[in-house]
C-alpha cells in the first residue's frame, strides 16, 4: 500500500484512474441490465428455448415487446447474447458461451447470479446510508429488501452444494465421523440459516441428521422452510426466527453441532458465546469473509468484491440485525480470537480449508 509521501500525481496516473473509473461505472450500469434479464428470466428463455426472436421471448416471458427488444441489443453489445442478424425485428437471439453456465445453473459453481441482486439491493439503501454515515445508526436489514436475502443466498449457494458436505466437513476428520455415525441421532443447529440451503445440503448428505435453522429475517425463514420442503428433507430440517444473542436450541434435544455460516450480529460476543446453545459439548465452525491484508501490484476481483461489501453491509450489524458481512477487522484473525475469548471460549483453531474468499474457524471450549 502506497503512503502520502510516495504517491506522485501525474498526468498518466490521472489517465489510468479516470478510466478505471469509467470502467467501473459502465460495468456497474450493464449490472442493471443483467439484473432485469435475471429476475424476468429473460436468461433462462433464451438458455431453454432459443434461439429466440424478441417477440418470442416477450411472449415466452410475457413482457413488453418494446423493452425486450431494447434489453436484447443491449445484451446483444455487451456481448451476453449473441444474434443472427442485424435487424432486431428479425434477428434471432442465443446466449453467448458461459452464460447458462455464470447467470442460470443456479447450483453450479460457476454461478454469480447473485451478484446483480446484491447491487440492486445495495444502491437501494443509498439514501438510508447517506444519512447513516452522518448520525451513525443502522439501516435495517430489512431496508435491503427481497434482492438482498436473494443475493446472499444465490452467492452462497453453489459453495454449500458443491463444497460443504463433499470437501469442508471431511477435512474436519471428528466432525465428518460424528455426522456420518448412522447410530445416533445428531442434531445440528444452523444459526444464520438465511433461505436453509446449507442446512438442506447437510440433511440431504448425512440421512441421519436434524438440522434447526435460525435467523432474525422471518421472509428468510418463511423461504428456507418453503425451500426444504421441495428438497424433501423438511421432515429432518426446522427454520424458526431467533436472534443469535438470544438462547437457542433449547429443545427437548440439544445441538451436538452448531454451524455459523457468515452471520454477522451487533454483538458479537453474545451471539457466539458458550452458553447459547445450552450444551457442554458444542463444537462449533465458524465462517468469514477472508481479510487478504496488503494490496498487491495485481489486484484481484474478489478482493475488490470484498471491500465493497465492507462498506455497504455494515449498517444492518449495527441496527442489531444479522447481516451478510461484518467489518473489515471483524474478518481478521486477531480480532475474532479476541471476541471468542472474551464471550468465553478458550481458543480459536483456524480450519485448513482453503478458499478465495473465506476462513474457517472452530471454537474451542
Amino acid at each position: 500500500m502506497s503512503t502520502i509521501a510516495e504517491v506522485e500525481t501525474t498526468p498518466q496516473a490521472i489517465e489510468e484512474l479516470a478510466g478505471r473509473i469509467f470502467l467501473e461505472g459502465v460495468g456497474a450500469l450493464h449490472l442493471g441490465s443483467v439484473y432485469i434479464g435475471v429476475k424476468h428470466g429473460l436468461f433462462v428463455a433464451l438458455v431453454e428455448d432459443g434461439p429466440l426472436t424478441a417477440r418470442e421471448l416477450a411472449a415466452r416471458t410475457g413482457l413488453n415487446g418494446l423493452y425486450v427488444r431494447e434489453w436484447l441489443q443491449a445484451e446483444t453489445t455487451a456481448g451476453l447474447l449473441l444474434a443472427d442478424d442485424d435487424d432486431l425485428a428479425t434477428a434471432s437471439f442465443r446466449t453467448a458461451p458461459g452464460v447458462s453456465e455464470t447467470l442460470v445453473d443456479e447450483t453450479g459453481p460457476a454461478f454469480i447470479g447473485g451478484l446483480p441482486l446484491a447491487a440492486a439491493a445495495a444502491y437501494s439503501v443509498m439514501p438510508e446510508l447517506l444519512k447513516a454515515f452522518r448520525t451513525g445508526a443502522g439501516v435495517p436489514y430489512a431496508s435491503y429488501g427481497e434482492d438482498a436475502v436473494e443475493a446472499q443466498a444465490a452467492l452462497n449457494r453453489p459453495a454449500f452444494v458443491n463444497e460443504l458436505a463433499a470437501e469442508w466437513i471431511p477435512q474436519i476428520p471428528d466432525v465428518a465421523a460424528l455426522l456420518a455415525d448412522s447410530g445416533r441421532a445428531t442434531r445440528l443447529a444452523d444459526v444464520g440459516c438465511g433461505l436453509g440451503w446449507a442446512a438442506i445440503e447437510l440433511a440431504k448428505a448425512y440421512p441421519h441428521l436434524r438440522v434447526d435453522g435460525y435467523d432474525t429475517d422471518e421472509e428468510s425463514i418463511t423461504r428456507a422452510r418453503r425451500n426444504a420442503a421441495d428438497a424433501g428433507v423438511s421432515n429432518r430440517v426446522t427454520f424458526d426466527v431467533v436472534d443469535a444473542s438470544s438462547p437457542y436450541g433449547e429443545r427437548s434435544v440439544r445441538p451436538d453441532l452448531v454451524l455459523r455460516m457468515r452471520p454477522r450480529h451487533a454483538h458479537p460476543v453474545e451471539a457466539i458465546g458458550p452458553g447459547q446453545s445450552s450444551t457442554g459439548r458444542r463444537r462449533d465452525r465458524d465462517r468469514h469473509g477472508r481479510a487478504r491484508g496488503r494490496d498487491t501490484q495485481r489486484r484481484r476481483p474478489d478482493v475488490d468484491i470484498l471491500r465493497h461489501r465492507e462498506c455497504d453491509l455494515v449498517p444492518p450489524a449495527r441496527s442489531g440485525r444479522v447481516g451478510l458481512r461484518g467489518g473489515r477487522h471483524s474478518e481478521r484473525p486477531s480480532r475474532f480470537r479476541s471476541i471468542a475469548r472474551t464471550a468465553g471460549w478458550s481458543d480459536v483453531e483456524i480450519l485448513r480449508i482453503d478458499h478465495p474468499f473465506w476462513r474457517f474457524y472452530r471454537l474451542i471450549g
